[in-house]
Protein backbone atom coordinates (compact mmCIF):
# COMPACT_ATOMS: atom_id res chain seq x y z
CA UNK A 1 0.00 0.00 0.00
CA UNK A 2 1.15 3.38 -0.83
CA UNK A 3 0.41 6.51 1.22
CA UNK A 4 -1.08 9.18 -0.73
CA UNK A 5 1.24 12.25 0.32
CA UNK A 6 -0.38 16.14 0.35
CA UNK A 7 1.64 17.96 2.78
CA UNK A 8 5.50 16.72 3.46
CA UNK A 9 7.61 15.97 6.34
CA UNK A 10 11.18 14.95 5.84
CA UNK A 11 13.12 12.37 8.14
CA UNK A 12 16.90 11.32 7.36
CA UNK A 13 17.17 7.66 7.78
CA UNK A 14 20.37 5.34 8.04
CA UNK A 15 20.73 4.55 4.33
CA UNK A 16 21.19 8.16 3.67
CA UNK A 17 17.75 8.71 2.10
CA UNK A 18 15.58 11.67 2.86
CA UNK A 19 12.38 9.40 3.91
CA UNK A 20 9.34 11.38 2.47
CA UNK A 21 5.57 11.17 4.10
CA UNK A 22 2.47 12.77 2.95
CA UNK A 23 0.06 13.10 5.07
CA UNK A 24 -3.69 14.70 5.04
CA UNK A 25 -2.01 17.54 7.52
CA UNK A 26 -2.29 20.93 6.80
CA UNK A 27 -0.26 24.50 7.26
CA UNK A 28 -2.90 25.94 9.59
CA UNK A 29 -1.23 26.45 13.17
CA UNK A 30 -1.57 30.22 14.17
CA UNK A 31 1.80 31.45 14.37
CA UNK A 32 2.33 32.73 18.24
CA UNK A 33 2.10 36.27 19.25
CA UNK A 34 4.63 38.58 20.77
CA UNK A 35 3.83 41.30 23.48
CA UNK A 36 5.96 43.71 25.85
CA UNK A 37 8.94 45.38 25.09
CA UNK A 38 10.85 43.54 22.39
CA UNK A 39 13.65 45.68 22.10
CA UNK A 40 14.87 45.75 25.59
CA UNK A 41 14.22 41.64 25.87
CA UNK A 42 11.14 41.71 28.08
CA UNK A 43 7.95 40.59 26.44
CA UNK A 44 5.80 37.33 26.61
CA UNK A 45 4.99 35.12 23.56
CA UNK A 46 1.75 33.49 23.39
CA UNK A 47 0.23 30.89 21.39
CA UNK A 48 -3.10 28.73 21.03
CA UNK A 49 -2.00 25.63 23.44
CA UNK A 50 -5.77 23.90 22.80
CA UNK A 51 -5.34 20.43 22.56
CA UNK A 52 -8.27 18.71 20.52
CA UNK A 53 -8.41 15.38 18.30
CA UNK A 54 -6.65 14.89 16.86
CA UNK A 55 -4.09 17.09 17.72
CA UNK A 56 -1.79 14.59 20.25
CA UNK A 57 0.66 17.39 21.95
CA UNK A 58 1.05 21.15 21.34
CA UNK A 59 4.00 23.66 21.65
CA UNK A 60 6.36 26.62 21.43
CA UNK A 61 10.33 26.93 19.73
CA UNK A 62 12.66 29.26 19.45
CA UNK A 63 15.24 30.01 17.39
CA UNK A 64 18.29 31.73 18.61
CA UNK A 65 20.07 33.98 15.40
CA UNK A 66 21.11 30.97 13.39
CA UNK A 67 21.09 27.99 15.68
CA UNK A 68 18.81 25.03 15.68
CA UNK A 69 15.10 25.57 17.06
CA UNK A 70 14.87 24.10 20.39
CA UNK A 71 11.75 23.64 22.26
CA UNK A 72 10.58 26.25 25.11
CA UNK A 73 10.01 24.55 28.82
CA UNK A 74 6.17 25.18 29.12
CA UNK A 75 4.88 21.74 30.16
CA UNK A 76 1.15 22.28 30.39
CA UNK A 77 1.20 23.79 28.12
CA UNK A 78 -0.52 27.03 29.55
CA UNK A 79 -0.09 28.83 25.84
CA UNK A 80 2.02 31.71 27.58
CA UNK A 81 5.81 32.08 28.14
CA UNK A 82 7.23 34.88 29.37
CA UNK A 83 10.68 36.57 28.85
CA UNK A 84 13.36 39.21 30.74
CA UNK A 85 16.50 39.82 30.35
CA UNK A 86 16.95 38.43 26.74
CA UNK A 87 20.45 39.33 25.37
CA UNK A 88 20.64 41.60 22.26
CA UNK A 89 20.07 38.94 19.27
CA UNK A 90 17.34 37.86 16.61
CA UNK A 91 15.35 35.53 18.11
CA UNK A 92 12.28 33.54 16.33
CA UNK A 93 9.30 31.45 17.57
CA UNK A 94 6.93 29.03 15.70
CA UNK A 95 4.30 26.67 17.12
CA UNK A 96 4.87 22.75 16.42
CA UNK A 97 2.52 20.32 16.47
CA UNK A 98 1.52 16.66 16.60
CA UNK A 99 -1.09 15.15 15.25
CA UNK A 100 -2.89 11.99 14.44
CA UNK A 101 -2.83 11.98 10.69
CA UNK A 102 -6.24 10.37 9.96
CA UNK A 103 -3.94 8.00 7.17
CA UNK A 104 -4.24 4.19 7.65
CA UNK A 105 -2.08 2.84 9.08
CA UNK A 106 -2.02 5.51 11.22
CA UNK A 107 1.14 7.39 11.17
CA UNK A 108 1.58 10.73 13.40
CA UNK A 109 2.47 14.09 11.97
CA UNK A 110 4.35 16.90 12.35
CA UNK A 111 3.91 20.17 11.41
CA UNK A 112 4.95 24.08 12.14
CA UNK A 113 3.39 27.53 11.88
CA UNK A 114 5.05 30.11 10.30
CA UNK A 115 7.91 31.89 12.82
CA UNK A 116 7.62 35.47 13.69
CA UNK A 117 11.10 37.23 14.64
CA UNK A 118 11.54 39.36 17.58
CA UNK A 119 14.71 41.40 17.80
CA UNK A 120 16.74 42.67 20.92
CA UNK A 121 18.80 45.89 20.36
CA UNK A 122 18.32 47.60 23.99
CA UNK A 123 16.79 50.51 21.67
CA UNK A 124 13.29 52.20 22.70
CA UNK A 125 12.51 52.04 19.21
CA UNK A 126 11.37 48.33 18.72
CA UNK A 127 12.17 45.58 16.33
CA UNK A 128 13.28 47.08 13.12
CA UNK A 129 13.77 50.68 14.34
CA UNK A 130 16.77 52.18 12.25
CA UNK A 131 18.19 55.38 12.24
CA UNK A 132 19.17 55.26 8.77
CA UNK A 133 18.20 57.49 6.00
CA UNK A 134 20.72 56.36 3.38
CA UNK A 135 19.47 55.13 0.35
CA UNK A 136 21.03 51.76 -0.65
CA UNK A 137 23.26 53.10 -3.92
CA UNK A 138 24.95 54.76 -0.33
CA UNK A 139 25.44 51.77 1.54
CA UNK A 140 26.44 49.34 -1.61
CA UNK A 141 30.02 51.66 -1.24
CA UNK A 142 30.91 50.58 2.36
CA UNK A 143 34.34 48.69 2.78
CA UNK A 144 34.86 46.06 5.29
CA UNK A 145 38.04 44.30 6.63
CA UNK A 146 37.92 40.47 7.68
CA UNK A 147 40.16 39.06 10.96
CA UNK A 148 40.50 35.84 12.24
CA UNK A 149 41.68 34.38 15.15
CA UNK A 150 40.63 31.92 18.23
CA UNK A 151 38.23 34.29 20.53
CA UNK A 152 36.93 30.88 22.92
CA UNK A 153 40.28 29.14 22.55
CA UNK A 154 38.03 26.17 20.89
CA UNK A 155 41.04 25.56 18.81
CA UNK A 156 38.65 26.97 15.91
CA UNK A 157 39.20 29.29 13.81
CA UNK A 158 36.48 32.77 14.27
CA UNK A 159 35.85 35.96 12.27
CA UNK A 160 35.77 39.92 13.04
CA UNK A 161 34.55 41.34 11.03
CA UNK A 162 34.05 45.44 10.89
CA UNK A 163 33.01 48.29 8.36
CA UNK A 164 36.28 49.92 7.28
CA UNK A 165 34.78 52.95 5.70
CA UNK A 166 31.53 55.00 4.66
CA UNK A 167 28.12 55.49 7.25
CA UNK A 168 28.08 55.51 11.00
CA UNK A 169 28.19 52.60 13.30
CA UNK A 170 24.33 53.21 14.25
CA UNK A 171 22.79 53.58 11.14
CA UNK A 172 21.02 49.60 11.13
CA UNK A 173 23.88 48.19 8.55
CA UNK A 174 26.36 45.71 9.52
CA UNK A 175 29.25 47.64 11.36
CA UNK A 176 31.03 45.34 13.56
CA UNK A 177 30.61 41.27 14.15
CA UNK A 178 32.24 38.33 15.65
CA UNK A 179 31.54 35.03 14.00
CA UNK A 180 32.38 32.00 15.94
CA UNK A 181 33.14 28.81 14.27
CA UNK A 182 31.14 25.61 15.04
CA UNK A 183 32.34 21.99 14.88
CA UNK A 184 31.13 21.77 11.37
CA UNK A 185 33.03 24.76 9.67
CA UNK A 186 30.09 26.84 9.78
CA UNK A 187 29.58 29.99 12.12
CA UNK A 188 27.32 31.42 14.07
CA UNK A 189 26.59 35.05 15.34
CA UNK A 190 28.00 36.03 18.48
CA UNK A 191 26.98 38.63 21.02
CA UNK A 192 30.16 39.69 22.41
CA UNK A 193 31.33 41.62 25.30
CA UNK A 194 34.00 45.09 24.99
CA UNK A 195 36.99 42.52 25.67
CA UNK A 196 35.82 40.23 23.08
CA UNK A 197 35.55 42.94 20.53
CA UNK A 198 38.49 44.39 21.49
CA UNK A 199 40.18 40.86 21.45
CA UNK A 200 39.05 40.67 17.84
CA UNK A 201 40.23 43.63 16.42
CA UNK A 202 43.76 42.92 17.73
CA UNK A 203 43.62 39.58 15.29
CA UNK A 204 45.76 39.80 11.97
CA UNK A 205 43.98 40.87 8.78
CA UNK A 206 43.34 38.05 6.47
CA UNK A 207 43.20 39.28 2.64
CA UNK A 208 39.80 38.40 1.06
CA UNK A 209 37.56 39.25 -1.32
CA UNK A 210 34.23 41.43 0.29
CA UNK A 211 31.19 41.79 -2.04
CA UNK A 212 28.02 43.40 -0.81
CA UNK A 213 24.38 43.71 -1.76
CA UNK A 214 21.26 43.65 -0.08
CA UNK A 215 20.70 39.93 -0.06
CA UNK A 216 17.62 39.78 1.26
CA UNK A 217 15.75 42.89 -0.13
CA UNK A 218 15.19 44.72 3.22
CA UNK A 219 16.57 47.55 2.62
CA UNK A 220 20.43 46.88 4.64
CA UNK A 221 23.17 46.19 2.07
CA UNK A 222 24.48 42.80 3.67
CA UNK A 223 28.04 41.29 2.57
CA UNK A 224 29.57 37.84 1.22
CA UNK A 225 33.03 37.21 2.24
CA UNK A 226 34.89 34.98 -0.34
CA UNK A 227 38.20 32.78 -0.48
CA UNK A 228 37.79 31.99 3.54
CA UNK A 229 39.11 28.74 2.52
CA UNK A 230 42.44 30.30 1.66
CA UNK A 231 42.55 31.14 5.37
CA UNK A 232 40.56 28.08 7.23
CA UNK A 233 40.35 25.00 5.58
CA UNK A 234 36.95 23.33 4.88
CA UNK A 235 35.24 26.98 5.42
CA UNK A 236 32.88 28.34 2.74
CA UNK A 237 32.11 31.73 1.58
CA UNK A 238 30.01 33.14 4.33
CA UNK A 239 26.73 35.15 3.64
CA UNK A 240 26.67 37.81 6.46
CA UNK A 241 22.93 40.17 6.76
CA UNK A 242 22.55 42.89 8.45
CA UNK A 243 20.62 43.70 11.11
CA UNK A 244 18.30 46.38 10.05
CA UNK A 245 18.27 47.83 13.47
CA UNK A 246 19.65 51.00 14.63
CA UNK A 247 21.63 50.29 17.57
CA UNK A 248 22.55 46.82 17.03
CA UNK A 249 25.94 46.79 14.75
CA UNK A 250 26.10 43.27 14.96
CA UNK A 251 25.04 41.10 12.12
CA UNK A 252 21.69 39.45 12.49
CA UNK A 253 22.57 35.49 10.62
CA UNK A 254 25.66 34.27 9.00
CA UNK A 255 24.81 31.84 6.90
CA UNK A 256 27.08 29.57 5.00
CA UNK A 257 27.16 29.37 0.94
CA UNK A 258 28.87 25.81 1.22
CA UNK A 259 27.83 22.03 0.37
CA UNK A 260 24.33 22.54 1.62
CA UNK A 261 23.56 25.63 -0.08
CA UNK A 262 25.04 24.43 -3.49
CA UNK A 263 23.31 21.32 -3.29
CA UNK A 264 19.87 23.08 -2.66
CA UNK A 265 20.54 25.45 -5.15
CA UNK A 266 21.39 22.87 -7.71
CA UNK A 267 17.98 21.06 -7.16
CA UNK A 268 15.88 24.72 -7.57
CA UNK A 269 17.88 25.37 -10.68
CA UNK A 270 17.54 21.22 -11.91
CA UNK A 271 13.89 21.74 -10.85
CA UNK A 272 13.35 24.78 -12.98
CA UNK A 273 15.31 23.68 -16.17
CA UNK A 274 13.74 19.51 -16.10
CA UNK A 275 10.29 18.61 -14.78
CA UNK A 276 11.69 14.84 -14.20
CA UNK A 277 14.72 16.43 -12.58
CA UNK A 278 14.03 14.56 -9.27
CA UNK A 279 12.97 11.19 -10.55
CA UNK A 280 17.01 9.89 -10.36
CA UNK A 281 17.29 10.78 -7.04
CA UNK A 282 14.09 9.14 -5.90
CA UNK A 283 12.97 5.65 -5.21
CA UNK A 284 9.92 3.47 -3.37
CA UNK A 285 11.39 1.57 -0.49
CA UNK A 286 8.80 -0.75 1.43
CA UNK A 287 8.83 0.18 5.27
CA UNK A 288 7.55 -2.20 8.16
CA UNK A 289 4.97 0.09 10.41
CA UNK A 290 3.73 -1.44 13.44
CA UNK A 291 -0.07 -0.63 13.85
CA UNK A 292 -2.87 -1.13 16.24
CA UNK A 293 -5.13 -4.02 15.16
CA UNK A 294 -8.32 -4.45 16.57
CA UNK A 295 -10.99 -7.56 16.25
CA UNK A 296 -11.93 -10.97 17.22
CA UNK A 297 -8.92 -13.70 17.95
CA UNK A 298 -9.07 -16.95 19.16
CA UNK A 299 -8.17 -17.70 22.94
CA UNK A 300 -5.90 -20.46 23.40
CA UNK A 301 -6.07 -20.18 27.11
CA UNK A 302 -9.86 -19.81 27.61
CA UNK A 303 -10.57 -21.87 24.48
CA UNK A 304 -12.75 -19.21 22.98
CA UNK A 305 -13.27 -16.32 20.79
CA UNK A 306 -12.95 -12.89 22.52
CA UNK A 307 -12.25 -9.36 21.34
CA UNK A 308 -9.09 -7.45 21.81
CA UNK A 309 -6.37 -5.59 19.98
CA UNK A 310 -3.25 -6.47 18.74
CA UNK A 311 0.31 -5.02 17.16
CA UNK A 312 0.49 -6.38 13.49
CA UNK A 313 3.27 -5.36 10.90
CA UNK A 314 2.31 -3.79 8.09
CA UNK A 315 4.71 -3.20 4.64
CA UNK A 316 3.86 0.79 3.60
CA UNK A 317 6.23 1.14 0.38
CA UNK A 318 7.32 5.11 1.13
CA UNK A 319 8.63 7.48 -1.27
CA UNK A 320 12.29 8.61 -0.17
CA UNK A 321 15.29 10.90 -2.50
CA UNK A 322 19.06 10.41 -1.77
CA UNK A 323 20.42 12.74 0.70
CA UNK A 324 23.70 12.76 -1.01
CA UNK A 325 22.13 14.71 -4.27
CA UNK A 326 18.98 16.18 -2.58
CA UNK A 327 18.05 18.78 0.58
CA UNK A 328 14.85 18.90 2.59
CA UNK A 329 14.16 22.41 1.39
CA UNK A 330 15.26 21.77 -2.64
CA UNK A 331 12.60 19.49 -3.01
CA UNK A 332 10.20 21.49 -0.69
CA UNK A 333 10.42 24.38 -2.73
CA UNK A 334 10.41 22.34 -5.97
CA UNK A 335 6.52 21.30 -5.46
CA UNK A 336 5.48 24.14 -3.19
CA UNK A 337 6.54 26.55 -6.41
CA UNK A 338 5.10 24.03 -9.33
CA UNK A 339 1.92 24.21 -7.27
CA UNK A 340 1.91 27.77 -7.54
CA UNK A 341 1.25 27.87 -11.10
CA UNK A 342 -1.51 24.83 -10.57
CA UNK A 343 -4.06 26.82 -7.94
CA UNK A 344 -7.30 28.37 -8.91
CA UNK A 345 -8.15 30.22 -6.84
CA UNK A 346 -6.52 33.72 -4.99
CA UNK A 347 -6.47 32.14 -1.90
CA UNK A 348 -4.91 29.02 -2.68
CA UNK A 349 -2.25 30.46 -4.53
CA UNK A 350 -1.61 33.14 -1.07
CA UNK A 351 -1.33 29.61 1.12
CA UNK A 352 1.51 27.81 -1.55
CA UNK A 353 3.13 31.58 -1.56
CA UNK A 354 3.02 31.52 2.43
CA UNK A 355 4.72 28.51 2.46
CA UNK A 356 7.43 28.59 -0.47
CA UNK A 357 7.90 31.72 1.47
CA UNK A 358 9.34 29.75 4.74
CA UNK A 359 10.94 27.14 2.73
CA UNK A 360 13.14 30.09 1.43
CA UNK A 361 13.39 31.19 4.75
CA UNK A 362 14.96 28.00 6.17
CA UNK A 363 17.22 28.28 3.31
CA UNK A 364 18.59 31.60 3.96
CA UNK A 365 18.13 31.20 7.78
CA UNK A 366 16.00 34.35 7.88
CA UNK A 367 12.55 36.05 6.91
CA UNK A 368 13.04 36.76 3.57
CA UNK A 369 12.50 41.38 3.60
CA UNK A 370 12.11 43.87 5.71
CA UNK A 371 8.99 42.81 7.46
CA UNK A 372 6.78 39.52 7.14
CA UNK A 373 4.34 40.29 4.04
CA UNK A 374 0.53 40.19 5.06
CA UNK A 375 -0.36 36.80 3.37
CA UNK A 376 -4.37 37.70 3.37
CA UNK A 377 -3.27 40.84 0.78
CA UNK A 378 -2.44 39.69 -2.97
CA UNK A 379 -0.52 42.36 -3.06
CA UNK A 380 2.13 41.92 -0.62
CA UNK A 381 2.20 37.69 -1.72
CA UNK A 382 2.55 38.99 -5.39
CA UNK A 383 5.88 41.36 -3.92
CA UNK A 384 7.41 38.65 -1.80
CA UNK A 385 7.68 36.26 -4.60
CA UNK A 386 8.88 38.88 -6.99
CA UNK A 387 11.70 39.16 -3.88
CA UNK A 388 12.04 35.19 -3.79
CA UNK A 389 12.57 34.97 -7.23
CA UNK A 390 15.28 38.07 -7.98
CA UNK A 391 17.31 36.62 -4.45
CA UNK A 392 17.56 32.27 -5.22
CA UNK A 393 17.79 33.18 -8.78
CA UNK A 394 21.05 35.80 -7.86
CA UNK A 395 21.95 33.25 -5.40
CA UNK A 396 22.03 30.30 -7.78
CA UNK A 397 25.16 31.54 -8.88
CA UNK A 398 27.03 32.60 -5.49
CA UNK A 399 26.58 28.97 -4.56
CA UNK A 400 28.64 28.02 -7.94
CA UNK A 401 26.03 26.13 -9.27
CA UNK A 402 27.23 25.30 -12.86
CA UNK A 403 23.47 26.02 -14.52
CA UNK A 404 23.68 29.35 -13.17
CA UNK A 405 27.20 30.89 -13.42
CA UNK A 406 27.92 33.51 -15.59
CA UNK A 407 29.82 32.76 -18.58
CA UNK A 408 30.46 36.95 -19.06
CA UNK A 409 33.94 38.67 -17.73
CA UNK A 410 32.48 39.30 -14.49
CA UNK A 411 32.84 37.98 -11.38
CA UNK A 412 29.46 36.29 -9.74
CA UNK A 413 29.83 38.39 -6.93
CA UNK A 414 29.93 41.57 -9.66
CA UNK A 415 26.52 40.28 -11.15
CA UNK A 416 24.81 39.64 -8.18
CA UNK A 417 25.32 42.62 -6.77
CA UNK A 418 24.12 44.16 -10.22
CA UNK A 419 21.34 42.48 -9.76
CA UNK A 420 20.22 43.20 -6.29
CA UNK A 421 20.73 46.25 -7.35
CA UNK A 422 18.69 46.63 -10.65
CA UNK A 423 16.00 45.01 -7.85
CA UNK A 424 16.06 48.28 -5.39
CA UNK A 425 16.14 50.95 -8.18
CA UNK A 426 13.16 49.50 -9.88
CA UNK A 427 11.73 49.01 -6.48
CA UNK A 428 12.15 52.60 -5.76
CA UNK A 429 10.29 53.58 -9.18
CA UNK A 430 7.52 52.11 -7.54
CA UNK A 431 7.69 53.68 -4.69
CA UNK A 432 7.87 56.87 -6.64
CA UNK A 433 4.56 56.52 -8.53
CA UNK A 434 3.79 56.03 -12.02
CA UNK A 435 1.93 56.75 -14.89
CA UNK A 436 -1.73 54.66 -15.20
CA UNK A 437 -1.95 52.44 -17.47
CA UNK A 438 -4.77 50.87 -19.21
CA UNK A 439 -5.27 47.89 -16.79
CA UNK A 440 -4.77 47.20 -13.37
CA UNK A 441 -3.72 44.51 -11.48
CA UNK A 442 -0.47 44.25 -8.75
CA UNK A 443 2.46 46.23 -9.28
CA UNK A 444 4.74 43.16 -8.42
CA UNK A 445 3.10 40.16 -10.97
CA UNK A 446 1.83 41.19 -14.36
CA UNK A 447 -2.23 41.51 -14.51
CA UNK A 448 -4.40 38.55 -16.27
CA UNK A 449 -5.93 39.05 -19.20
CA UNK A 450 -9.47 38.33 -19.44
CA UNK A 451 -11.17 37.44 -22.50
CA UNK A 452 -14.24 36.32 -24.38
CA UNK A 453 -14.57 32.78 -25.89
CA UNK A 454 -14.61 33.75 -29.03
CA UNK A 455 -11.77 36.76 -28.68
CA UNK A 456 -9.48 36.99 -32.18
CA UNK A 457 -6.12 36.73 -30.93
CA UNK A 458 -4.67 37.24 -34.96
CA UNK A 459 -2.61 39.99 -35.47
CA UNK A 460 -4.45 42.99 -37.23
CA UNK A 461 -3.18 45.10 -39.86
CA UNK A 462 -2.52 48.20 -37.39
CA UNK A 463 -0.74 45.99 -34.82
CA UNK A 464 1.38 44.64 -38.38
CA UNK A 465 2.01 48.20 -39.12
CA UNK A 466 3.18 48.71 -35.91
CA UNK A 467 5.22 45.93 -35.87
CA UNK A 468 7.12 47.06 -38.64
CA UNK A 469 8.51 49.93 -36.74
CA UNK A 470 11.34 50.97 -35.44
CA UNK A 471 10.88 53.41 -32.72
CA UNK A 472 9.31 52.79 -28.78
CA UNK A 473 6.38 54.81 -30.18
CA UNK A 474 5.78 51.91 -32.31
CA UNK A 475 6.62 48.94 -29.64
CA UNK A 476 4.17 51.01 -27.12
CA UNK A 477 1.28 51.13 -29.66
CA UNK A 478 1.75 47.64 -30.90
CA UNK A 479 1.35 46.29 -27.01
CA UNK A 480 -1.42 48.55 -26.33
CA UNK A 481 -3.31 47.60 -29.15
CA UNK A 482 -2.77 43.89 -28.53
CA UNK A 483 -3.53 44.67 -25.26
CA UNK A 484 -7.25 46.27 -26.30
CA UNK A 485 -8.39 45.14 -29.02
CA UNK A 486 -6.59 41.56 -29.58
CA UNK A 487 -6.42 40.76 -25.26
CA UNK A 488 -2.74 39.53 -25.69
CA UNK A 489 -2.06 38.24 -22.37
CA UNK A 490 1.48 39.38 -22.75
CA UNK A 491 0.44 42.82 -23.85
CA UNK A 492 0.61 44.62 -20.32
CA UNK A 493 4.39 43.52 -19.67
CA UNK A 494 5.09 44.41 -23.21
CA UNK A 495 4.00 47.83 -22.35
CA UNK A 496 5.30 47.97 -19.31
CA UNK A 497 8.63 47.35 -20.83
CA UNK A 498 8.54 49.79 -22.77
CA UNK A 499 7.24 52.35 -20.50
CA UNK A 500 10.39 50.43 -18.02
CA UNK A 501 6.98 50.44 -15.37
CA UNK A 502 6.12 48.49 -12.43
CA UNK A 503 8.56 46.08 -11.25
CA UNK A 504 8.46 43.32 -14.19
CA UNK A 505 9.17 46.00 -17.03
CA UNK A 506 11.60 47.63 -14.81
CA UNK A 507 13.50 43.92 -14.18
CA UNK A 508 13.35 42.69 -17.36
CA UNK A 509 15.32 45.94 -18.72
CA UNK A 510 17.67 46.11 -16.23
CA UNK A 511 18.57 42.47 -16.81
CA UNK A 512 19.41 43.12 -20.26
CA UNK A 513 21.17 45.89 -19.46
CA UNK A 514 23.55 43.80 -17.26
CA UNK A 515 23.93 40.74 -19.02
CA UNK A 516 25.06 42.68 -22.01
CA UNK A 517 28.14 44.46 -19.94
CA UNK A 518 28.80 41.19 -18.74
CA UNK A 519 28.94 40.02 -21.94
CA UNK A 520 31.16 42.69 -23.24
CA UNK A 521 28.08 43.55 -25.99
CA UNK A 522 26.81 47.18 -26.96
CA UNK A 523 22.79 46.95 -27.30
CA UNK A 524 20.42 49.13 -27.44
CA UNK A 525 17.04 48.76 -25.46
CA UNK A 526 14.89 49.78 -28.39
CA UNK A 527 16.66 47.89 -31.02
CA UNK A 528 16.25 44.42 -28.53
CA UNK A 529 12.92 45.28 -28.12
CA UNK A 530 12.12 46.17 -31.97
CA UNK A 531 13.09 42.24 -32.44
CA UNK A 532 11.12 40.83 -29.56
CA UNK A 533 7.94 42.78 -30.98
CA UNK A 534 8.51 41.76 -34.49
CA UNK A 535 9.18 38.07 -33.39
CA UNK A 536 5.84 38.12 -31.19
CA UNK A 537 3.60 39.21 -34.56
CA UNK A 538 5.80 36.30 -36.08
CA UNK A 539 4.78 33.77 -33.55
CA UNK A 540 1.20 35.10 -33.02
CA UNK A 541 0.33 34.39 -37.04
CA UNK A 542 2.24 30.74 -37.02
CA UNK A 543 0.55 29.51 -33.77
CA UNK A 544 -2.33 27.07 -34.62
CA UNK A 545 -1.83 25.03 -30.85
CA UNK A 546 -4.56 25.50 -28.59
CA UNK A 547 -5.96 28.86 -29.18
CA UNK A 548 -4.65 29.86 -32.28
CA UNK A 549 -2.54 32.96 -31.32
CA UNK A 550 -2.66 32.68 -28.06
CA UNK A 551 0.95 32.00 -27.49
CA UNK A 552 2.54 29.63 -24.64
CA UNK A 553 4.93 30.39 -22.10
CA UNK A 554 7.40 28.02 -24.13
CA UNK A 555 6.33 30.03 -27.59
CA UNK A 556 7.05 33.03 -26.04
CA UNK A 557 10.38 31.82 -24.08
CA UNK A 558 12.07 30.37 -27.48
CA UNK A 559 11.27 33.29 -29.26
CA UNK A 560 13.11 35.92 -27.01
CA UNK A 561 15.91 32.79 -27.12
CA UNK A 562 16.59 33.94 -30.52
CA UNK A 563 16.35 37.60 -30.51
CA UNK A 564 18.86 37.52 -27.41
CA UNK A 565 21.20 34.90 -29.43
CA UNK A 566 21.13 37.48 -32.64
CA UNK A 567 22.50 40.17 -30.14
CA UNK A 568 25.19 38.01 -28.75
CA UNK A 569 23.40 37.08 -25.29
CA UNK A 570 22.59 33.83 -23.46
CA UNK A 571 19.27 32.74 -22.62
CA UNK A 572 18.99 33.15 -19.14
CA UNK A 573 18.96 36.90 -20.32
CA UNK A 574 15.13 36.45 -20.61
CA UNK A 575 13.43 37.45 -17.54
CA UNK A 576 11.25 34.06 -17.29
CA UNK A 577 14.01 32.16 -16.94
CA UNK A 578 17.02 33.80 -14.50
CA UNK A 579 18.34 30.33 -13.25
CA UNK A 580 18.97 28.06 -16.18
CA UNK A 581 17.30 30.00 -19.33
CA UNK A 582 15.25 26.72 -20.54
CA UNK A 583 11.81 26.56 -21.52
CA UNK A 584 10.62 24.51 -18.31
CA UNK A 585 11.49 27.32 -16.34
CA UNK A 586 9.78 29.58 -18.08
CA UNK A 587 6.42 27.55 -17.75
CA UNK A 588 7.06 27.37 -14.25
CA UNK A 589 7.38 30.88 -13.66
CA UNK A 590 4.48 32.44 -16.23
CA UNK A 591 2.37 32.57 -13.19
CA UNK A 592 4.77 35.95 -12.40
CA UNK A 593 5.24 37.86 -15.71
CA UNK A 594 2.39 36.30 -18.14
CA UNK A 595 -0.32 34.71 -16.01
CA UNK A 596 -3.20 33.99 -18.74
CA UNK A 597 -0.48 32.25 -20.94
CA UNK A 598 -1.70 29.29 -22.39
Amino acid sequence: MEIQLRNRIFFKISCGFLLLFYSLCTFALSPPGVSGNQATGDYTVSYNATVSYPTIFIWLQEKVGSGPWTTVSDPVPLGTVDFSNKANGVYQYRVAELADSYSYPYFPTFSWSTAVTVIVDGSSGGAGSSSSSMDYSTQSTYSYEVRKGDVNADGLQDLYVKRSSGGSSNNGVLYETLLQQQSDSTFTVMQPDAAQQMIGASWPMISVDVESADFNLDGFTDIIINGLENHIAGVAKQLIFSSGSGLLPQASVVSSLGPYMHKTMTNIAGSFSNPNYFDPYMAQVPLPVPVWVCGISYNYYFEGFSPGCWIQIQIVIVTVYDANFVTQEGISFAHGWGNLGEVTSDAEFRNNAEYVYDVVATILGINVGEDRPDFNNQGAVEEALAKIWVILSSLCGEAEVSECLSQGVQTVGEEMSRSMAGFQSCTDKLVLGQSPLPFTGSPFRTPKVTHSSSQNFAITSSQLGYSAGSSDVARRNFWLSRFNDSKDPLAPLGVNVVDNAYLLGCLANERVLFVALDYGKTISLTSIGVGIMAAHADAVQTDFEGIPGKLTATKIALYHFEVFALAGLPPHTFGGAPFSGTTTEAEKTKFIWCPSCE
